[in-house]
């Protein structure tokens, strides 16, 4: 799924119309430019934007190379998901500003577990990887290929789609951005696990 797989008449993507925490997820920020996707964060509001796979995901490793926008009180999200909320997901957040924070979470039937982690470098500044290798028993996150988090438990139940937005979170106050911001999404990929030999 590299950058000219988000064609969203192909059939691979989906953009999303929902609320989610205090944004409006809209259609209209969702747009390509050059070889890269961009999510918006329009200026004078806590809306955003989200794309879906259209296609559901087992077991997996998933990777997005990406470029978070300086807009504190906002975030990244690239995560599996299938509803009920807090039933089956599997997250990294990224804080959309310098501090280099970022949050892996799971959830499964309500269970939720979260470490939070400070990126060794500052996620506005550049293009970036993202990833996570999800496992039946554990999953592993990933930031430009250094493994920084581990978690071992069973696992949400796939399958499951996967997702990126930007948005504003209940749980994170913070300033309405008087200009618009951008994550950009250099490509994104899915590479299904395989099977133990026998």
């Amino acid at each position: 799924m590299d950058a000219d797989s988000f064609a969203f008449q192909q059939g691979l993507w989906t953009k999303s119309s929902h609320r989610l925490g205090r944004s409006l997820l809209e259609p209209s920020n969702v747009d390509t430019t050059g070889d890269a996707l961009r999510l918006r964060l329009p200026r004078g509001s806590t809306n955003g934007a989200e794309i879906r796979s259209t296609e559901s995901h087992g077991y997996a490793r998933f990777e997005a190379r990406l470029r978070v926008p300086d807009a504190p009180s906002s975030i990244t999200g690239f995560f599996l998901y299938e509803p009920p909320d807090e039933a089956h997901e599997v997250d990294i957040e990224i804080f959309n500003d310098r501090s280099g924070k970022v949050m892996f979470t799971y959830y499964l039937a309500g269970k939720q577990v979260t470490r939070t982690h400070e990126l060794p470098f500052d996620p506005t500044a550049g293009f970036h990887d993202y990833r996570f290798d999800y496992r039946a028993d554990s999953v592993e996150f990933f930031a430009d290929g250094e493994l920084l988090e581990t978690l071992h438990d069973e696992m949400p139940a796939g399958p499951l789609r996967l997702h990126l937005n930007a948005w504003f979170p209940t749980w994170h106050q913070g300033r309405v951005e008087t200009e618009d911001h951008f994550v950009l999404v250099d490509h994104i990929r899915v590479i299904p696990q395989r099977p133990l030999a026998e």
